[in-house]
């Protein structure tokens, strides 16, 4: 975005958010539903918005997209970026090193979200207040609205600017997937690697989560969610695969409810984005049986 943009207007903003003031004011009042998600043992905090908030939030993130230039490390937030382009930038490396920022949605400060809006979109008073409320919860952004993700990666462009610059003198490649960090090179990368990046996050509150900070040497590596082998090929998680036999060893297509269906059908599809033809019978008659409970 233009640096000297004018300052943005009530109505301006209304017509980004394509709402009305009241609408607005009501959205954010009603507020999150927050609980936790389980996964291996482990928690985290999700805050959901309302589905009027939820909506505001999209048209927000569509503006955001529309008028924000997305960084070349960055593989998350954006149109057209996702977790298998990430993975995909680091194949064939000799060493890969894979990062992860602790809690790093609620230890974003207040400050830079308002910096943000401020710099960005030229926001004050009233306007500046409202888009600060709008983008999150409890001071801090929330993890389930559709805003968090690219903020995340603008708020602290700084940071990660200055990383991927040092990172690039050094023929070291990096890339940003909303919260993790991946780092590949053809080379050798010593530990102050990633004593360099956990030093530049402090300057935002920031740091890595140590247990998640993992070194992939001339053997296969899993980034964000997907495996890449030594002769360069991308694959789903053998988990995944496994989860829809167990899940159809205990139940039969025909007996299941739409909310299970749906599931399955988004782990196949997952799956055929590296092998098309993978698990196909199973998915047709997930689709079958999807289009019979659609009909009663």
């Amino acid at each position: 975005m233009n640096e000297n943009l004018s300052r943005l207007t009530m109505t301006g903003l209304l017509n980004i958010l394509q709402t009305t003031e009241i609408k607005l004011r009501t959205a954010i009042d009603l507020g999150y539903n927050r609980y936790k998600k389980y996964k291996n043992g482990k928690y985290r905090w999700i805050e959901e918005p309302n589905n009027d908030l939820k909506l505001i939030q999209s048209k927000l993130n569509e503006y955001l997209q529309e008028h924000l230039e997305c960084p070349p490390y960055c593989m998350s937030g954006f149109k057209g970026r996702n977790n298998i382009k990430n993975a995909n930038k680091h194949a064939g490396k000799r060493e890969i090193i894979t990062m992860d920022i602790k809690h790093c949605f609620p230890n974003t400060k207040l400050k830079y979200i308002t910096d943000f809006f401020a710099g960005n979109l030229g926001a004050r008073g009233k306007v500046l207040n409202l888009l600060t409320e709008l983008a999150t919860y409890n001071n801090y952004l929330p993890t389930g609205a559709p805003t968090s993700t690219i903020l995340l990666a603008y708020i602290h462009k700084e940071i990660f600017d200055s990383i991927y610059k040092k990172m690039s003198e050094l023929d070291i490649d990096m890339t940003l997937y909303v919260d993790d960090i991946v780092l590949s090179t053809h080379k050798h990368m010593g530990n102050w690697v990633i004593t360099y990046v956990n030093k530049a996050l402090h300057t935002h509150g920031l740091w890595l989560n140590k247990s998640k900070t993992k070194r992939y040497v001339y053997k296969y590596a899993k980034i964000t969610g997907v495996y890449i082998s030594q002769s360069k090929k991308l694959s789903a998680p053998f988990k995944i695969g496994y989860a829809i036999i167990k899940k159809l060893r205990t139940k039969e297509i025909n007996q299941m409810s739409l909310t299970e269906l749906r599931s399955i059908l988004a782990k196949i599809s997952y799956i055929q984005q590296f092998a098309p033809k993978k698990m196909q019978s199973t998915k047709n008659k997930v689709i079958k049986q999807i289009k019979i409970l659609n009909k009663t």
